[in-house]
C-alpha cells in the first residue's frame, strides 16, 4: 500500500470535513477534555455504537511495544468495515517527552509500520503534551490534511467566553457575572465545568439565563470565588497564580486580616471535609451535614482536599494562626506577612 490512502468515508464534525481513510491521527494538546469528545464525536459517525466499541482497542503508550502496537492496527475488524485503535501518550513516550532520552531507531520503524496501515484500521494517538514540530510522526501526519489537530486550553481571560459558548451548545444562556465566577474558581478544568453548566442549565430548565445568584446556591464554594482559586493555586504549588490572586485583592483595597481569615476559612473547610471523609462519610453525606444543596460542593473541597493528607492541613492551619498573631502583634506588616505564607504553602 505504501503512502496511498483510500477513501472510505467523509464526515463533518465540530465544523470540519473529517476524511476517515487507512492512516493515523494525532490529537495533542493540553485539552485533553476537547481531545476526547472530539474523538467521541468522530467515533459515532463509523456506525452502531455497539459495534464500533466491539472494534476498538485502547491502550497506554508508556507500557507499550511497537510489536503489540503493529498487531493491533493489523486487525481485522470484527462485522464492521473499520476498527479503532486508540493510543494514549505513546509519541510523547518515544520523543522523550522532557524525561529521559527518546527512542529514535523505534520512531523509525513506526514512522514505516504507519504507511502500511490497512485500510480497516483508524489509528488515534491521543498526546496530552503538544508535540514539537521536529517530531517525526507528526511530521508525517502532517503530509495528510485533516490528520493532525491542537487542543490547546483556553487562556484565562477566553474561559469566560468558553463559558458562554458551552452553555449555549446545551441550548442555554448564561449571564457574563456568572460565567466569570465559575471560570474564576474552576480554572481551566473543562470536563468540571462542563459538569457545572450542565447541572445549572437543569436547574433553570432553560427557561432563563443563569444567574450569579443561580451559581452561588447551587456552588457554595464560589461565594468567595477568589479565596477558593487561591487555595487551589496553593494546593497546586503555583506560587505565581497564588501571589497574583493575592496582589490583585490587596490592590482592591482588601483588607489583609480579613483576606487572610478567608484563607483560613477555605483551609478549614478541606480539613472538615478531608476529616470526614476519612470516619467513612460519602460526599452527599457531607453535603448534609455542611448544610449544601449539592453534594458537588462536597466532591470539589474533597478534590482539592486530595492534594494534602490530614497533617499537612493541620500544619497549614497552624502556620496561619501564626501569620495572624505576627500580624496583629505588630511583629511583621501585614502585606509582607501574606507574601511570606503564600509562598511558604506553596513550597
Amino acid at each position: 500500500m505504501g503512502t496511498s490512502f483510500y477513501l472510505i468515508l467523509s464526515v463533518s464534525i465540530c465544523g470540519y470535513l473529517w476524511i476517515l481513510i487507512d492512516m493515523f491521527y494525532i490529537f495533542h494538546g493540553s485539552n485533553e477534555f476537547s481531545a476526547k469528545e472530539t474523538l467521541a464525536r468522530l467515533k459515532t459517525r463509523l456506525g452502531d455504537a455497539a459495534m464500533v466499541d466491539l472494534n476498538t482497542t485502547e491502550m497506554e503508550g508508556a507500557t507499550l511495544t511497537l510489536k503489540e502496537l503493529i498487531h493491533h492496527a493489523n486487525a481485522i475488524p470484527f462485522l464492521s468495515p473499520k476498527r479503532v485503535v486508540i493510543v494514549y501518550g505513546y509519541l510523547s513516550k518515544l520523543s522523550g517527552s522532557g524525561r529521559g532520552k527518546g527512542d529514535t531507531e523505534t520512531l523509525k520503524k513506526l514512522a514505516a509500520a504507519l504507511q502500511d496501515l490497512p485500510p480497516t484500521t483508524n489509528l488515534v494517538f491521543m498526546e496530552a503534551v503538544t508535540l514539537k514540530a521536529s517530531h517525526p510522526i507528526l511530521k508525517l501526519a502532517q503530509e495528510t490534511p485533516k490528520s493532525v489537530h491542537l487542543f490547546d486550553l483556553p487562556k484565562a481571560g477566553q474561559l469566560p467566553q468558553w463559558i458562554v459558548n458551552r452553555t449555549a451548545q446545551k441550548g442555554g444562556q448564561i449571564d457574563y457575572p456568572a460565567a466569570s465566577a465559575l471560570a474564576n474558581v474552576m480554572g481551566d478544568d473543562l470536563r468540571a465545568l462542563d459538569n457545572e453548566i450542565e447541572k445549572l442549565t437543569l436547574y433553570v430548565n432553560n427557561q432563563r439565563p443563569i444567574r450569579l445568584s443561580d451559581v452561588e446556591l447551587l456552588c457554595p464554594y464560589t461565594a468567595d470565588s477568589e479565596t477558593f482559586a487561591m487555595t487551589k493555586a496553593i494546593g497546586r504549588r503555583d506560587a505565581r497564580a497564588a501571589l497574583d490572586q493575592l496582589h490583585k485583592r490587596l490592590q482592591e483595597g482588601q483588607n489583609a486580616l480579613a483576606i487572610l481569615g478567608g484563607i483560613a476559612a477555605q483551609f478549614r473547610g478541606l480539613l472538615e471535609v478531608k476529616s470526614m471523609a476519612a470516619a467513612g462519610l460519602s460526599p452527599a453525606e457531607i453535603a448534609r451535614k455542611k448544610g449544601w444543596r449539592s453534594d458537588y460542593a462536597a466532591k470539589m473541597r474533597l478534590q482539592e482536599a486530595r492534594r494534602f493528607s490530614l497533617e499537612q492541613l493541620t500544619q497549614i492551619f497552624s502556620t496561619l494562626l501564626e501569620t495572624d498573631k505576627a500580624i496583629k502583634t505588630g511583629q511583621i506588616e501585614a502585606a509582607l506577612a501574606l507574601d511570606l505564607l503564600v509562598s511558604r504553602l506553596c513550597g
